[in-house]
């Protein structure tokens, strides 16, 4: 045998005696586990149980706070559900306060509106009552004369109307003085008549729409004011019948009065006229509300604003004491806007230049409208805003106008010249 086979008898040799080792192996190996778990320490064995029963209490607790939480919840929310309904009372008492805060600052806006429309911002001027009065009176005569004719005679029916609305009337009762006849001048009456109305209730009084007994009331505080004043010398007590004007005016008591004198006045004349006989229809309802929106609503203002203002104010008719048995002469026409019967125009100094200041010009027959005066202070005189317009039957004789086709406006600051 070579060396070769010598080698290879050897290797399987060893390969039979393996098996043998690998069982000796795997028993030290075991034997070394043992003794390395022999090994392990009493202390490190407590760390571990330690460990485990932090880990427990831990749990626990989170348990406990868990528990504790989902109670406070529940308690929340009892409480919540409890309090709902006082929460829905105290919405609804919000909304009505809301509400009539609402209201509140409605009326406050409405009531400063009202003392802005009526109390002058400043000193109220002659020449802004003027031209506010000159509105209204035109105003009137266009209302008056857009009137169909009058059928027959209404003379009877006037003069009554004057006694049961209870109005002085400042018309010739003797229709023979009426040049031709009074419907010929039916405008210039029912002017007077008219503008007699409102007067009454509007510019007769302290305060538009004010009750007499209001009106006495009132009226006796300022005079009470003026006579302190007058006494004392006290320049601070001016203003205060102003003042209290003002605060009236401001008053829901105010409005209620105007509303009511407005709609008597409507009622009134709206009677009246239901008994004469127009030559054709009349849209009543149409015609009463123009009246209310364009002549009523304009005087109210400038009579509020009058009463309003420290000046005191007066109106004269002078009447018949004025204009001895009733004849007009030349020197009434510095002081009156005179208009003629026949031509409804007015009667001018320059066209009666050259003769006497007492030559009679004709007869009285309306008053259509009075004079306007600003009392004077401190004993100074009155001022006259506007003369009194009147209606004449002028003299044949005189050089006045001649005869107008079409009626000329009643402004009294228009003066037509003889060509």
């Amino acid at each position: 045998m070579d060396e070769q086979g010598i080698v290879s008898v050897k290797e399987e040799e060893k390969s039979l005696l393996r098996p043998c080792n690998f069982a000796q192996e795997n028993g030290n190996r075991i034997a070394r586990d043992r003794l390395a778990d022999a090994a392990r320490t009493p202390d490190n064995r407590i760390t571990e149980s330690e460990n485990e029963v932090g880990l427990e209490q831990s749990y626990s607790h989170v348990v406990k706070l868990s528990k504790l939480l989902h109670h406070e919840i529940s308690k929340l929310g009892r409480i919540s559900g409890e309090n709902q309904h006082v929460i829905r009372s105290v919405q609804e008492k919000i909304a009505q306060l809301k509400k009539h805060n609402q209201i509140l600052e409605e009326q406050l806006q409405d009531c400063q509106a009202r003392i802005l429309r009526s109390s002058p911002v400043a000193v109220l001027s002659d020449a802004t009552v003027l031209a506010d009065f000159s509105r209204i009176r035109e105003t009137l005569s266009n209302w008056v004369e857009e009137l169909p004719e009058i059928c027959e005679d209404f003379a009877d029916h006037l003069f009554a109307a004057f006694s049961e609305l209870s109005l002085d009337s400042h018309v010739s009762k003797d229709t023979n003085s009426y040049p031709q006849g009074p419907l010929a001048v039916q405008s210039e009456l029912l002017m007077h008549l008219v503008f007699c109305r409102l007067s009454k209730g509007l510019f007769e009084v302290l305060v538009p729409g004010i009750s007499p007994s209001d009106n006495d009331l009132l009226d006796g505080l300022r005079e009470g004011l003026l006579s302190l004043q007058s006494k004392n010398n006290f320049e601070n007590v001016s203003g205060g019948g102003s003042n209290m004007i003002e605060a009236y005016v401001a008053s829901q008591k105010y409005q209620k009065g105007v509303d009511n004198e407005c709609f008597e006045i409507i009622a009134d004349l709206d009677d009246f006229f239901w008994w004469i006989d127009f030559e054709c229809d009349v849209n009543w309802d149409s015609k009463m509300a123009t009246l209310s929106t364009n002549i009523l609503e304009p005087a109210v203002s400038l009579a509020t604003k009058m009463s309003c203002s420290p000046a005191q104010y007066m109106w004269n008719w002078y009447g018949e004491a004025y204009f001895p048995q009733r004849v007009v002469r030349k020197y009434h026409l510095k002081h009156f806007t005179v208009q003629d019967a026949r031509t409804h125009n007015r009667v001018s100094l320059a066209n009666l230049a050259l003769l006497d200041d007492e030559t009679p010009l004709g007869e009285l027959l309306v008053i259509i409208f009075p004079a306007l005066f600003r009392r004077g202070t401190h004993g100074s005189r009155d001022v006259q805003i506007e003369k009194a317009v009147v209606l004449i039957r002028a003299r044949d004789d005189l050089p006045i106008l001649k005869r107008s086709e079409d009626r000329p406006s009643m402004d009294p600051h228009v003066v037509v010249q003889v060509p």
